[in-house]
This record gives structure tokens, sequence and C-alpha cells, in this order.
């Protein structure tokens, strides 16, 4: 079984922007923010514009010609996501998988939602 630690190195491979580099892209038209945590969560609270895509289905959201593939993804090519969660660790396997998929401009915020309450409600 491969350990934790291993797991998360897959951060390496992908990009990581803090939560203020995220905070300056909040208002910027072609930057999506996406949830990738539970509806729950994400109806109890999440930032700004961000649309939902649980981790568990975002192979589904993303392949083409899936029943739950979501447009925005093809029809926006040069858009930018911004990819979060509860601290960090389900997002950045959501930005490896995106990336994978075939998502150019995707980040991963660091420290997902718990990061970004400390630093905006301080």
């Amino acid at each position: 079984m491969k350990k934790f630690d291993e797991l998360m190195k897959i951060s390496n491979e992908i990009t990581n922007i803090s939560v203020d580099e995220a905070k300056e892209k909040l208002n910027d038209p072609n930057v999506q923010f996406i949830d990738v945590r539970d509806k729950g969560n994400f109806e109890a609270e999440t930032i700004g514009n961000a649309v939902n895509l649980e981790r568990g289905l975002l192979e589904f959201y993303l392949a083409d010609g899936s029943p739950l593939e979501n447009e925005m993804f093809k029809n926006n090519p040069d858009k930018e996501y911004v990819v979060f969660c509860g601290l960090g660790g389900q997002s950045t396997l959501a930005t490896k998988t995106m990336q994978e998929m075939g998502l150019k401009n995707v980040k991963n915020m660091t420290g997902g939602m718990t990061a970004w309450k400390e630093k905006n409600n301080s």
C-alpha cells in the first residue's frame, strides 16, 4: 500500500498557489474556482463563484462523451481553474487528475478552505 507522503508527492507535478494568490484571482472573469468537496460542505460555505465538482465524480465531469460531462470545460479551453477542498489533499489529487484529463491551466490552492478562512477572517 502506498504511503500518504508518497501519494502527496504529486504536489510537485502540479501548479500550487497560495490563498493570497487565489484571492487576487477571485474577480477575474477568466478564472473559475472549483470546490471538490462534497455537496454538503459546498452548500455550507464556499469561495466566490465556485462550482461544486465532487472529487469522486471528477473524471465523469471531464470525460468527453460522459453523461455527466460539464460543458464549462469543453467551451472554455483558455479558462484558468483554481481547485480547492477542505485542507488541500483532495484538491492536490483533483488538480493532477484534471491535468491528466487534458486541462492546461489548472492550479491547486494550498491549504484549502481551512487556510482561506484563516487568512480572510483574521
